[in-house]
C-alpha cells in the first residue's frame, strides 16, 4: 500500500477507503485501479487495492486493472436480491456490505462525492466518515511515466493548434470578419480543424476555446460565428489522450489583419507576465508567489484588477489525469513539490479590445520549472 494512503487511513482511524462510480470520470478509481469503465463498480483501497465489478467486466478487470484482486458481484448472489427486492440500489447496496464484510472492513471512508443513497445504506452497519479523496492529493507528484504521458498529449495539441494558426494564417480580411475560400472563417470551422487533428492523433478534445473579438474578452467563451479581422482570437486546446487518460493544456492568442497599438501593447504586457511566472515556478515557491509576480507585473504596466476586466483569473493550475487538479497558482496556492504539471496562463481581457491569453505547460523542478511547450508564440500571423 502506498505510504501516503496508509498515514492516511491511520490518521483518521481507516480500515478502508471506499470508491463507488466509473472511472471515465473519476480520476482517483482511474488511478488506483488503471481499470477504464464507463459502467459502475466498487474500489476499495487498504492494505490491497480491491475491485468489485459486475460478471460482465469480471474477465476485462483481472486482466487490464494494477488491482491485487477483483471480485464479482454474482459471488454475493446480485442476482437474487434484485429478484428480492426489487430495488437495484437496494440491492446493491446489500452486494456491498457483504463484500466488505469479505474484506475484514469496519471502520470506512468515503469521498464527498459517494452516492447519498448508498451512504445512507453502510453507515447502519458500519462506521462511515465522508473526507476528501486521499488520492487526490497522491496524484500531485507525477511520475516520470506521467509526464512523459502528458508531454505527448502536449505534443498532439501543439500540431493541432499549429493547424488551426494555419488555418487562420490562409485567410483574409474582408471588412471586419475574416474569410476562406469565399466563406467566412468561423469558430466552428477552426475548432473542427483542431478536433479532427486531435482525433487522428488519438486524443479528445474537451470544450475547446476559439474566441475572437468582443468574445474573447469573456475567459471561457467558447466561441461563435465569424472570426473577427484586426482582432485577437484566442485559441486554447486541452486534450485528453483516449489511451493514458493524461490531459494537456495551452493557449494562444493570433491575429490576421492590422494590430492596433493598443493589442500589440496587451500582448507584450501578457508576455512579460507569463514570462515571470514562468521564472518564478520552482519546488518551495508557493502558487501565491508565482501568482503574485504575475500580477505585479500587471500593476506596473498600467493593467490594474478591475470588476470584469484585466487579469480575472489565477495564474496556474495542475493538469493529470483531470484538465484542472492541484495544485493552484493563485491567491491561496500552496507551496510547490517537484513533479508537479501546471500551467502558466496570464490573460487580460477588456470589452473594448477583446482578450490575450498564453499558456504553457510546466514540470516543477528543484531551482526551476521545465517547459513541456514547445510551440512559439506570434500574435500576428
Amino acid at each position: 500500500m502506498p505510504g501516503p494512503l496508509s498515514a492516511f487511513l491511520d490518521q483518521n482511524g481507516l480500515d478502508s477507503f471506499l470508491y463507488v462510480g466509473e472511472s471515465y470520470s473519476d480520476a482517483d478509481m482511474y488511478y488506483l485501479s488503471r481499470f477504464l469503465a464507463g459502467d459502475r463498480f466498487a474500489l476499495l483501497a487498504g492494505e490491497k487495492t480491491t475491485l468489485l465489478v459486475s460478471s460482465m467486466e469480471l474477465g476485462r478487470a483481472r486482466k487490464e486493472s494494477a488491482a491485487h484482486r477483483v471480485l464479482s458481484t454474482s459471488e454475493f448472489h446480485i442476482t437474487d436480491k434484485l429478484k428480492s427486492s426489487k430495488r437495484p440500489d437496494e440491492a446493491y447496496a446489500l452486494v456491498l456490505a457483504e463484500f466488505l464484510g469479505r474484506c475484514s472492513v469496519k471502520r470506512l471512508g468515503v469521498p464527498y462525492n459517494f452516492p447519498a443513497g448508498i451512504y445512507r445504506s453502510l453507515e447502519q452497519d458500519f462506521s462511515v466518515k465522508i473526507l476528501g479523496s486521499p488520492i487526490a492529493r497522491q496524484r500531485e507528484i507525477k511520475r516520470p511515466e506521467e509526464i512523459e504521458a502528458i508531454a505527448l498529449t502536449q505534443r498532439a495539441g501543439e500540431r493541432a493548434m499549429k493547424k488551426a494558426i494555419r488555418l487562420i494564417a490562409s485567410s483574409e480580411a474582408r471588412g471586419e470578419m475574416l474569410s476562406r475560400g469565399g466563406e467566412p472563417l468561423t469558430s466552428e470551422r477552426v475548432r473542427r480543424a483542431i478536433e479532427l487533428s486531435l482525433l487522428e492523433d488519438g486524443c479528445e478534445a474537451v470544450d475547446t476555446i476559439v474566441a475572437g473579438g468582443e468574445q474573447a474578452a469573456d475567459p471561457h467563451a467558447r466561441g461563435v460565428g465569424p472570426l473577427p479581422a484586426n482582432a485577437p482570437i484566442v485559441i486554447d486546446i486541452f486534450p485528453r489522450s483516449k489511451s493514458s487518460r493524461y490531459f494537456a493544456d495551452m493557449t494562444r492568442t493570433v491575429l490576421k489583419g492590422e494590430a492596433s497599438s493598443e493589442v500589440v501593447e496587451l500582448y507584450r504586457t501578457v508576455e512579460a507576465a507569463q514570462e515571470a511566472g514562468l521564472q518564478a515556478v520552482r519546488e518551495g515557491a508557493t502558487g501565491s508567489e508565482v501568482h503574485r509576480r504575475v500580477s505585479d507585473v500587471f500593476q506596473e504596466q498600467g493593467y490594474p484588477e478591475r470588476e470584469g476586466c484585466g487579469f480575472t483569473h489565477s495564474t496556474g493550475h495542475g493538469v493529470g489525469l483531470e484538465v484542472h487538479e492541484r495544485p493552484s497558482l493563485g491567491e491561496a496556492g500552496a507551496s510547490l513539490k517537484s513533479g508537479q504539471v501546471v500551467t502558466v496562463e496570464p490573460g487580460l481581457y477588456y470589452p473594448d479590445l477583446g482578450g490575450v491569453r498564453l499558456e504553457d505547460l510546466v514540470v516543477v523542478e528543484k531551482d526551476r520549472c521545465r517547459n513541456l511547450t514547445r510551440l512559439q508564440r506570434k500574435l500576428v500571423v
